[in-house]
């Protein structure tokens, strides 16, 4: 004969259910989603308006380019010198550059070559010998 006692124990605690989440907690997760979404949208098309602005820009920049002309080039009429308000000035007797004649440089004669800047004669032998 067996006997069996029973003890009582205490009741096991059953862990409590997670708390729903309140509505106002999802309208306010949800809230934010649609805010973020939306600034990305605006932030991209702000981003391609800059960026067509930008192309049409560089496209009337380019055109205008087009039309500078370099300093070297010729203008196709008209003296340079009175495009950019210089006058010419006629020569009068008061000119001192005016009775002068042009002087044109003399050649010097040709002058005897350096020793010390000759070639050496042995060294031109040698080379002449090894060929």
């Amino acid at each position: 004969m067996s006997v069996r006692i029973e003890i009582p124990s205490a009741p096991k605690a059953q862990p409590a259910p997670p708390p729903a989440a309140p509505v106002n907690d999802t309208m306010r997760r949800l809230q934010i989603g649609i805010a973020g979404v939306l600034t990305v949208l605006l932030l991209v098309g702000m981003a391609g308006l800059i960026g067509e602005r930008a192309r049409e820009r560089a496209a009337g920049e380019a055109a205008a380019v087009a039309e500078v002309k370099m300093p070297g080039e010729e203008p196709a009429g008209g003296a340079p010198l009175e495009e950019l308000g210089v006058q010419p000035v006629s020569p009068s007797s008061k000119d001192e550059n005016a009775a002068t004649d042009v002087k044109v440089p003399q050649t010097l004669p040709q002058a005897s070559s350096v020793p010390d800047l000759e070639p050496d004669p042995a060294l031109q032998r040698a080379r002449q010998s090894k060929q």
